[in-house]
């Protein structure tokens, strides 16, 4: 058992007061779409001429306009966050903590109005919302308790001397969260980086920086002093090779697409002029998640975590599942068992402020790229189900159940970050390993098998970060789960636990000689 540490518990959407409290914020967020939302750099709140536009993927209404930082601007918040590290850094970890422990309380004071906020920006309905907001809760909690066990350095081998061996902080950080998760994942990167006394420059996605902004005013609220959390939305034409290769610039927490994770990797390897160290680099690349069936599964059950885990928030989740690899024998039955799920969530479909059960995708470049993929696996397959689509109001993309797909097939093997399920049959529990493995991603997956040799077997050689049994590969909940991903799908530095901490911080080995 964790002492210091529970797991924040979801509201209960059924409750007429909850029901009601979240209507009241949304009202709220009504009375603030179209503002405009300045950068905070050291404290100081700067409106630009060049704006980003958040619009509402529901129904394509403008929600509020961020201020987008130029590389003048991220120069000063990188500068301004060095100045406040300084003091950051040798500041007791009592008042670090006490700073997070209140950032928490406003996190749960302010609960029903952040749901709000991230059920308009990213298209999330309320339960999705508030986990996301749960999880949020759970980094800083686990991150609070992490440090304070960390700050006691590690255990030595007594001598005549006096010897320590201590964490100490080691710089200016800078969190590039993704925006389907805009408030647990840019909570979490602050979380960590505060607590180990270490200042951050933010770079929010462009999809949702309102909620962003709304996280970081919490954070000033809380007391974190100026400058050791900016928020600096922009392009990362203009301004992401710029952040990650500034010579002040200690490390680099990513969470988003394989390519832009291994540019940043590649541009944080250069030694900039006055550089003296080598960056980390903490990244979280995406998957192309399998769950694999075989013969002696519980079929219903197998259908209902296929289906939640593919199409639940639009696929759009690292962890998705776009692949069921499944047995011969029990092929056809699982097919129809998963289009009978999907039926009932496409009956259950809208925005997100109807608390839908599944909504519209992210944007239109996503709609996009999501409906080509759909095209090219009417060719590569048989759509049992969806394969339909509209953004005549919002992105909305039906639930799609591709059957007979090939191991080869592109749907088989590329990501396609939406709700779509390509399903592949095999003749032995063998072949679909290795299928499940052939992807050069290795993040989420999960087997639903009675057969206890074929568990064994998977629990050495399916080659993934997080491995499930019998339940689906999506919902990873704090130090129940801790989460990252293997290969392509980044560096598995798994979140909510003491050893992502380790990532923000350098060991000193302190050693003093007693005698006279």
């Amino acid at each position: 058992m964790l002492k210091g540490f529970k797991n924040a518990a979801e509201l209960d959407f059924t409750i007429d007061e909850n029901k009601v409290k979240m209507e009241e914020a949304f009202q709220l967020v009504e009375k603030e779409k179209g503002s405009v939302f300045p950068l905070i750099i050291n404290g100081e709140r700067i409106e630009t001429e060049k704006k980003i536009t958040s619009l509402s993927p529901a129904t394509k209404e403008v929600l509020g306009y961020a201020c987008s930082c130029s590389q003048e601007l991220a120069e000063k918040a990188i500068q301004g966050a060095n100045e406040a590290f300084k003091k950051w850094s040798v500041t007791p970890l009592e008042e670090r903590a006490r700073a997070l422990r209140k950032l928490a309380r406003l996190v749960e004071e302010n609960r029903y109005y952040i749901d709000a906020w991230n059920v308009e920006e990213s298209g999330k309905n309320w339960g999705e919302a508030d986990g996301e907001l749960c999880e949020l809760l759970d980094f800083i909690n686990s991150y609070v308790m992490h440090m304070n066990n960390l700050e006691k350095g590690l255990e030595l081998v007594p001598t005549d001397e006096y010897t320590k061996c201590i964490y100490i902080p080691i710089g200016v950080g800078v969190a590039v969260p993704p925006w389907n998760f805009p408030l647990s994942l840019i909570g979490g990167m602050v979380a960590a980086a505060v607590v180990t006394g270490n200042s951050i420059v933010c770079k929010p996605s462009s999809d949702s920086p309102i909620v962003a902004y709304k996280f970081v005013e919490l954070c000033e609220k809380a007391g974190i002093p100026a400058g050791v959390v900016n928020y600096i939305p922009g392009s990362g034409s203009d301004i992401g090779d710029f952040i990650v290769e500034h010579p002040l610039t200690r490390f680099i927490n990513f969470t988003g697409s394989k390519e832009i994770g291994c540019r940043i990797n590649e541009h944080a390897a250069k030694i900039s002029k006055g550089q003296k160290w080598i960056k980390r680099v903490v990244a979280e690349m995406g998957g192309k998640n399998a769950i694999i069936v075989d013969s002696s599964a519980n079929i219903k059950k197998a259908a209902q975590g296929i289906a939640s885990s593919a199409f639940t928030f639009q696929g759009q989740k690292c962890s998705a599942c776009s692949r069921a690899i499944v047995m011969s024998d029990v092929y056809d039955e699982l097919v129809d068992a998963v289009v009978e799920e999907a039926k009932k969530l496409k009956a259950d479909q809208g925005a997100g402020r109807d608390n839908a059960a599944i909504g519209p995708v992210i944007n239109q470049n996503a709609y996009n790229n999501i409906t080509s993929y759909i095209e090219v696996g009417r060719k590569e397959g048989t759509i049992v189900y969806g394969g339909t689509y509209s953004d005549e109001k919002g992105y909305f993309v039906d639930p799609t159940v591709i059957r007979d797909i090939k191991r080869d097939a592109r749907i088989a093997n590329e990501e396609i970050f939406g709700p779509v399920l390509a399903v592949i049959k095999v003749d032995s529990f063998d072949e679909a390993l290795d299928i499940a493995n052939q992807t050069e991603y290795g993040l989420t997956g999960s087997v639903y098998s009675e057969t206890r040799e074929n568990i064994m077997k998977a629990k050495v050689q399916f080659n993934v970060g997080n491995l499930y049994f019998n339940r689906k590969s999506t919902a990873a909940v704090v130090l129940q789960h801790p989460f990252g991903g293997f290969n392509m799908s980044g560096t598995d530095a798994k979140t909510g636990t003491s050893d992502y901490l380790t990532n923000f911080l350098n060991l000193k080995s302190i050693t003093e000689d007693l005698t006279d």
